[in-house]
């Protein structure tokens, strides 16, 4: 894994703090410069440190950005969800 610069490991903590949000939307929170905060969640997602999953938003195609440690909170919430609902009904 390359070592992360200041600013990336900023935007990573700031990804991790909110929720999944388009890049133009994570630049603008963070106040940013929208070509370099695309490019270092090119290099986050390269390194494996965050997911980028397209999707249409007001008939537009974007990026939206969330870190693989939100994705494993959410999945794990699933299935507590799911295992709770089950022993509900039993």
């Amino acid at each position: 894994m390359t070592k992360l610069t200041r600013r990336q490991k900023e935007l990573l903590a700031e990804i991790e703090q909110s929720r999944p949000m388009s890049i133009y939307a994570l630049a603008r929170h963070s106040g940013r410069n929208y070509r370099r905060v695309f490019d270092h969640v090119k290099q986050l997602a390269a390194a494996g440190l965050v997911d980028i999953s397209p999707q249409v938003r007001n008939g537009r195609q974007v990026s939206i950005v969330e870190s693989i440690y939100q994705q494993r909170m959410r999945r794990l919430d699933e299935i507590f969800a799911f295992k709770v609902k089950i022993d509900a009904t039993q």
